[in-house]
């Protein structure tokens, strides 16, 4: 009899701790986004779509490690590395990400890749713009999820 009595008090806390949360909100303020009409205001820990970076130099982080895509628990990372070489040095290491591809029909936005990463090569942009006709336009490529290259500063002597 104590271990019902128990179980119904402490379900009755539970409800309630929600129904706080509940009302406390709905009392509040509502914020409207006048999208897009004016730009959407993120929270500072937002995970939008992927970014992969680039060094000083202009160079990919990137070094085709695979740790990204080992920890991807929705399997959405497809990495094909190659060896860089003298005349053609796409990152700072001795390999790159030859094709880099994230599936955002199968994306979560969990952030093991970002954690994993130990060149910091992929981060979360503020990017939130997916919505398609087409499943296949959901498979973003290196092309499309790389920053863009800046302006190399000048070498001076």
């Amino acid at each position: 009899m104590a271990s019902i009595l128990r179980e119904v008090t402490e379900t009755i806390v539970t409800l309630a701790k929600g129904f706080r949360v509940t009302f406390r909100n709905m009392w509040g303020k509502t914020v409207t986004e006048n999208y897009p009409e004016t730009p959407v205001h993120f929270m500072p820990r937002y995970r939008g779509i992927h970014v992969l970076q680039r060094d000083e130099q202009g160079l990919e982080k990137c070094v085709g490690c695979f740790l990204c895509s080992a920890a991807c628990p929705a399997n959405c990372i497809y990495i094909e590395a190659a060896e860089n070489t003298d005349a053609t040095r796409i990152s700072a290491g001795e390999r790159y990400a030859r094709v880099y591809n994230i599936d955002y029909s199968r994306c979560i936005f969990c952030g093991y890749c970002v954690e994993a990463c130990p060149t910091d090569a992929i981060t979360h942009g503020h990017g939130f713009e997916l919505a398609t006709y087409d499943i296949n336009s959901l498979i973003y490529r290196k092309e499309q999820l790389l920053q863009p290259e800046l302006h190399k500063k000048p070498a001076t002597v």
